[in-house]
């Protein structure tokens, strides 16, 4: 039996620089409104415009990025409004993911959290805070055993990524206010208690989006005086 299957390539400079640009928006590395050439993208990563461009396409197929008229590439900045749309679906499909992972539940997953969690606390700076912090989150998730909902779950995660960076930066207790949610999420898990896990996932995503939601307010605010 022939298909005539092409063999399975090694990552590819396109996905190389795609991940690369991916990185650098969800972490705010490219902040949102920031507007740059597919030139000065192709010089800073060292590559030719072609990766750069097929990368790009991808990114706007995601709603990360956007084409200008005057054909430079716009970071995609969220309003208020979209926030808090993103903070009520996200909640929602996160729930669904966290009841599911609870359906599921095995002692490994609990050893995988308590391990975070301490690796959590000894964060000493917002990067490798919000990264374990995803990963928290992701752990749980992926118990769930339900792959389009985690990817679905992770593309909304991308586009709100970038805010938790401010967050981090404008919130001078962000880490304290994080490890307590995160601790009731764990202590819930712990009693396979879906209803709890899910009020305190709910809780802290709602407080990240109010420190971001204000975070922005007082940069429009401060623009204006």
């Amino acid at each position: 039996m022939n298909f005539d299957l092409a063999p399975v390539e090694t990552t590819t400079l396109k996905e190389t620089v795609y991940i690369k640009l991916l990185n650098s928006i969800t972490s705010g590395k490219l902040p949102p409104g920031t507007q740059v050439t597919i030139a000065q993208l192709s010089a800073l990563i060292g590559v030719s415009l072609m990766p750069v461009r097929e990368a790009l396409q991808k990114l706007a197929a995601g709603n990360l990025i956007s084409v200008q008229k005057n054909r430079r590439i716009a970071i995609n900045q969220l309003s208020k409004e979209d926030l808090n749309e993103l903070r009520l679906i996200r909640s929602k499909l996160e729930r669904m993911a966290a009841r599911e992972a609870l359906k599921n539940f095995t002692d490994e997953l609990v050893d995988d959290l308590e391990r975070l969690m301490k690796e959590i606390d000894a964060c000493r700076d917002p990067e490798q805070f919000l990264e374990k912090n995803r990963e928290f989150h992701h752990t749980l998730y992926r118990n769930a055993k339900m792959p389009i909902l985690q990817e679905t779950i992770e593309h909304l995660w991308w586009r709100f990524s970038p805010y938790l960076h401010i967050y981090a930066a404008e919130v001078p207790d962000y880490k304290a206010l994080a490890i307590k949610n995160h601790e009731g999420i764990l202590k819930a898990v712990r009693e396979k208690n879906a209803k709890e896990v899910c009020r305190w996932l709910t809780l802290d995503l709602k407080t990240a989006v109010e420190f971001v939601t204000a975070a922005l307010n007082a940069r429009e605010k401060g623009r204006r005086g």
